[in-house]
């Protein structure tokens, strides 16, 4: 038998009907933005794994253009991403996001013809670079807490011909010196929703983010007002938490317990409900 052929971006195109996405998706190969190696967490039951460009490339591409996860950090960084630190690591705390999560917030996002969007959370930069190929590189904006994360990702960027404008800061400030947005893209869990990405939309804007309150999480898609925003669950998703909003391990001090309904609120947000 001959080599097999590495799969490639066609196979992720077929992921999403829209077809502006399914063209952005061959222009914006994945492969440019996930290391050599890594950590393949595929969508589902099946079981992490080691991917190594150099020493087994067919499941390296395999991976690639799968849908799945692709780890890109550990612990902040503090620790090397190896195959045995995956395996046992707490925390992951960067990744190349599994392209059908990628593909259903963007079209949540419905864009039209150059409309600005901020990104908060860069990541690999492929989301970005998704972000350029439909709308034009001049009107994206990615934030990246990570200043090694954020370095990375103009090098991929730089690779496949985009140049956004990259901020290396804290996603959760948004930037306001570039509002207002027609469109806030997060590719980060939050627990509470920054009043700060509302006022950097403009009225009638649009705001998509995986909710992320405990256990599970959420597509959420608002629509920005004169006054605040309103919207609705979507759909499930994961994703790792906004480094400021992680939750802590606080003890239970005693036996009384307060619940709350699952109302998302931030400041003068007006009111997010489940319309489902």
């Amino acid at each position: 038998m001959g080599e097999q052929t590495p799969p490639g971006p066609e196979r992720l195109a077929g992921l999403t009907e829209n077809e502006t996405w399914r063209q952005a998706l061959r222009d914006v190969p994945r492969e440019w933005f996930v290391p050599e190696r890594a950590w393949a967490t595929p969508m589902g039951a099946a079981p992490s794994y080691w991917i190594d460009r150099a020493t087994d490339p067919q499941p390296w591409y395999e991976a690639v253009y799968s849908d799945s996860t692709i780890v890109t950090q550990i612990e902040d960084g503090g620790t090397d991403l190896t195959e045995e630190s995956a395996r046992s690591a707490n925390r992951f705390t960067s990744s190349n996001s599994a392209p059908s999560n990628v593909t259903s917030f963007l079209e949540l996002l419905d864009t039209y013809d150059k409309d600005r969007v901020l990104e908060i959370g860069t990541g690999t930069g492929w989301t970005t670079g998704l972000l350029s190929a439909r709308l034009g590189a001049e009107n994206i904006t990615s934030v990246e807490v990570d200043e090694q994360v954020a370095k990375q990702a103009r090098v991929n960027l730089e690779r496949v011909g985009y140049m956004p404008n990259l901020i290396t800061g804290d996603g959760e400030k948004g930037h306001p010196g570039g509002a207002p947005f027609d469109r806030i893209h997060v590719t980060c869990g939050v627990r509470k929703v920054p009043y700060t990405w509302v006022e950097q939309t403009r009225p009638g804007g649009i705001i998509v983010l995986p909710w992320m309150p405990g256990l599970g999480g959420y597509q959420v898609k608002l629509t920005a007002t004169n006054d605040g925003a309103v919207g609705r669950f979507t759909g499930n998703c994961g994703y790792m938490m906004m480094r400021s909003q992680r939750p802590t391990n606080t003890p239970i001090a005693d036996d009384d317990r307060e619940s709350h309904p699952g109302l998302i609120h931030a400041a003068s947000i007006t009111r997010v409900r489940d319309v489902r």
